[in-house]
């Protein structure tokens, strides 16, 4: 009981809300029935913030309560998370942890077509960076053509989302550090490969592209649009 305390504590103090979109590939794995456990790491690379963002020192001079504090703007190259899921008819609900985020799915699931739904649980406050709403989610749609006797599946997705990325107010003088989100807005697409691999084994590659809606990089005098690109692993078992 202890433990599980702990874990929730970190949880609390180290995810600072940040979520980004699961797997669509482990979303559409049918599964036999019972509950599955998804395993997922990704590499992220393209246009990043890393404090170079347009709004960036708003940011700083805005959010920042005092020259008492610093604002960590870095970037992660690398996620990962954890989720079960159950399928109940052709509806899956789930949850997880995005890093140590909780989040709920859920949607409708079949072997041609997909609707995907994700949403993060910030029930308490963290430090606000410039918005107010700590939520982040959104919704994919995906397309999906199975081969082999379902064993392999290829799909396409398309999704809107409200991403969380990690970033941390910091107090000079002191080791611990405050989760400040940034949030913003994405539109994008991707596509995987996935199948069954063993009895109750499967397994998914997936690449997802995604374009920022609410910052732009600016170099030197010109703008330039944020651009994500993310591969995905994921393993599947029941």
């Amino acid at each position: 009981m202890k433990f599980n305390v702990i874990l929730i504590a970190l949880a609390l103090v180290f995810s600072g809300c940040a979520v980004h979109p699961p797997s669509a590939a482990a979303f559409m794995e049918k599964g036999d029935g019972d509950l599955q456990k998804n395993a997922t790491v990704s590499g992220v690379w393209g246009t990043k913030g890393d404090g170079r963002y347009e709004s960036y020192e708003t940011i700083k001079k805005s959010s920042l309560p005092s020259e008492d504090y610093s604002y960590n703007n870095m970037e992660w190259n690398f996620q990962a998370s954890f989720d079960i899921q159950k399928q109940i008819g052709n509806f899956k609900i789930g949850g997880g942890l995005d890093w140590l985020t909780p989040f709920l799915q859920f949607g409708f699931v079949s072997d041609y077509f997909g609707v995907m739904g994700w949403s993060n649980l910030c029930l308490w406050k963290f430090e606000k960076v410039e918005h107010d709403l700590q939520w982040g989610g959104g919704i994919t749609i995906i397309e999906q053509l199975p081969f082999y006797f379902r064993k392999l599946r290829v799909g396409l997705t398309q999704h809107l989302s409200r991403n969380g990325r990690e970033a941390y107010q910091n107090k000079f003088g002191e080791l611990s550090a405050t989760p400040a989100p940034v949030f913003y807005d994405e539109i994008g697409g991707g596509a995987y490969v996935a199948g069954i691999v063993g009895k109750r084994l499967g397994m998914g590659l997936e690449f997802r592209y995604g374009r920022d809606l609410t910052y732009k990089v600016v170099d030197g005098e010109k703008e330039k649009s944020v651009n994500r690109f993310t591969l995905m692993f994921n393993v599947q078992w029941w």
